[in-house]
């Protein structure tokens, strides 16, 4: 077998400024890399960043929205402490009730007394029928002969 030439490029040997340029083209490749795996890793950082503050907003938002509605029940319960009556008030309703019990007291007095003096002229007037239809029997059988 006869060693012939080459046939292409691919089959011969490296030459040293061949390999310089590799080696050159090697570390281009790896800082891009590194390059763009920081743009990467800040991408990511800036992306939590924005998510956290995004939560944070809506959850100020939603603790807004509470103390909105905390703050409108507190003015609802005062509104409605406001219209309750006072302990004065209270107090004159109270006297006030006392003097009513006290009238309907006097007046179930009077009227008992009434009903007493009513029974008493009842009384007298049954004794005067009496009395009357006694005289007029006395009469007549004096009149009849």
């Amino acid at each position: 077998m006869e060693a012939g030439p080459p046939r292409d490029d691919d089959s011969r040997p490296a030459t040293a400024g061949q390999l310089r340029s590799l080696r050159r083209w090697l570390l281009v490749t790896g800082a891009w890399a590194v390059a763009a795996t920081a743009i990467s890793v800040i991408a990511l950082i800036v992306a939590n960043r924005d998510d956290d503050e995004q939560d944070r907003a809506r959850t100020t938002g939603q603790i807004g929205q509470v103390q909105r509605q905390l703050n409108q029940r507190l003015d609802d319960l005062e509104q409605q402490i406001d219209g309750l009556p006072t302990a004065d008030d209270v107090s004159n309703l109270d006297d006030r009730l006392r003097q009513v019990e006290d009238g309907a007291a006097k007046t179930s007095d009077r009227v008992g007394q009434l009903s007493g003096r009513i029974d008493d002229l009842e009384t007298q007037v049954d004794e005067l029928e009496r009395s009357a239809t006694g005289t007029e029997t006395e009469t007549e059988t004096e009149t009849t002969p």
